[in-house]
């Protein structure tokens, strides 16, 4: 019975959110999961239990998931797992055990033993940031964890990528070590 509460209860939340959601640009959210909870005054919700975030393409999977809103606009999510994944389409798979997701800044923070693929590309660190708008990928080392980059022999071909719709065939990179 306290499933069928929590389902509902995050039922009506996402109903209204997604109301407000939906910018021209982008496709409404929607997040199921085993238990959520909303606080309509602090504009934060809970989720625990396979939670499943979803907008167009984007799919992103965790243990738990907590979403941030600001003035009813939904800004913020945060996940944590073992991993969590997250997969866009065909061309952007990530994992890490924990992912930021910006909103409004469209951009992605994974840390702990973070990887993006994209493209065939490859990109690990113990944390790696991704813009989903310039396709740019920073990734940072720490202690013995290092940074790799890994583009494979097709992908080294001009022509070769696979078309991104005029989006650039790799995503530019900056790397650093803290």
């Amino acid at each position: 019975m306290p499933r069928l509460r929590s389902l509902v209860m995050g039922s009506l939340f996402l109903h209204a959110a997604s109301l407000v959601l939906a910018a021209p640009a982008e496709e409404p959210i929607s997040v199921t999961a085993d238990s959520g909870r909303f606080e309509q005054d602090a504009g934060t919700g809970l989720y625990r239990g396979d939670v499943e975030l979803l907008q167009g393409q984007r799919k992103m999977l965790a243990e738990e998931m907590r979403l941030f809103t600001r003035n009813g606009e939904l800004v913020r999510v945060e996940a944590s797992g073992n991993p969590v994944r997250l997969s866009e389409g065909k061309t952007l798979s990530a994992h890490a055990n924990n992912l930021v997701y910006d909103i409004k800044g469209r951009r992605l923070v994974l840390t702990g033993n973070a990887f993006i693929e994209h493209q065939g590309n490859t990109f690990e660190g113990a944390k790696v940031e991704y813009s989903l708008d310039s396709k740019r990928v920073d990734a940072s080392s720490k202690g013995d964890q290092r940074v790799r980059l890994v583009i494979p022999a097709e992908n080294q071909v001009p022509g070769n990528q696979p078309d991104q719709n005029d989006e650039a065939d790799a995503p530019a990179t900056e790397t650093e070590s803290q």
